[in-house]
């Protein structure tokens, strides 16, 4: 499905009927990084419309060359909403940059947004600013013989390089889930993208943003990439925050502790009632 934003066409897929979730993925990543980890809990959750899009530039949404920073891609998902779903109140999920995206359309305050869930949030744009852990090897596990079975897999190599849990199950989803959408990214777009407008200019608000309704944070002990702390500092002001900082887990761990990650959506959905 499309919906036209300006001139722009955003590819979405719909499931479900009910209270409407807009899913949003990370950062050249596209909605089949949703969908992998979000339908198998939906197959037994009824009631929500779940809605999955491709962000410009990502999946099968084209870039458009007047969406330069975070601001007009805030705008874009905004317009979207308003045009897809209505003025009704909606939930979010999302995922690192997408979960960045959430809390801009949070602390935006345009849309009713009547809870969020975020598993590995971006909180702070800048990757020199940002809390990192310090990962040591024993944290780390790798399936026996993977590394042999996958030897001089420039694509293994780059999951390597983000897994906590490196197991021939995980990769498989990996592959089918995440790196699809590496393989058709406009990297030219993104990658002038993320060097000059990755950043909400009012970025430095999130500290003070006001959001009553229930949000469920989850983050990685062992993340490298988006770290754990900053979402607390940033966020534990918000009354009905749930923060859950999961040992043993990275960047992925949708799919590294599927069972932690399916709990906590369901505790989440149950809050909101």
């Amino acid at each position: 499905m499309e919906y036209i934003v300006n001139d722009l066409p955003i590819y979405y897929e719909e499931r479900g009927q009910g209270k409407p979730i807009l899913c949003l993925h990370g950062f050249t990543e596209d909605h089949m990084s949703m969908t992998g980890c979000l339908e198998p809990f939906f197959k037994n959750a009824q009631g929500y419309r779940r809605i999955y899009i491709d962000m410009p530039g990502m999946g099968k949404t084209p870039s458009a060359s007047w969406i330069k920073n975070a601001d007009i891609m805030l705008d874009v998902l905004k317009k979207f909403i308003k045009g897809v779903i209505g003025d009704e109140g909606i939930l979010l999920v999302g995922t690192s940059y997408g979960g960045y995206m959430s809390l801009g359309l949070a602390a935006n305050g345009d849309i009713e947004i009547d809870g969020m869930f975020l598993f590995g949030p971006c909180i702070v744009a800048d990757d020199d600013a940002r809390k990192l852990p310090d990962v040591e090897d024993d944290e780390l596990f790798i399936e026996d013989g993977l590394e042999d079975a996958f030897e001089n897999d420039e694509d293994f190599d780059d999951f390597l390089n983000i897994a906590v849990v490196a197991t021939k199950a995980n990769w498989d989803r990996y592959a089918n889930e995440i790196l699809p959408a590496y393989k058709i990214v406009d990297a030219d777009f993104t990658e002038e993208y993320r060097a000059n407008g990755y950043a909400l200019s009012w970025e430095n608000k999130f500290d003070s943003m006001q959001y009553a309704n229930p949000i469920t944070i989850m983050v990685g002990r062992q993340d490298e990439s988006v770290g754990y702390e900053d979402a607390w500092d940033k966020l534990k002001h918000l009354p009905k925050l749930t923060y859950i900082a999961l040992n043993g887990v990275g960047h992925l761990m949708q799919i590294e502790n599927p069972e932690a990650f399916n709990f906590h959506l369901k505790d989440w959905l149950r809050k909101i009632g």
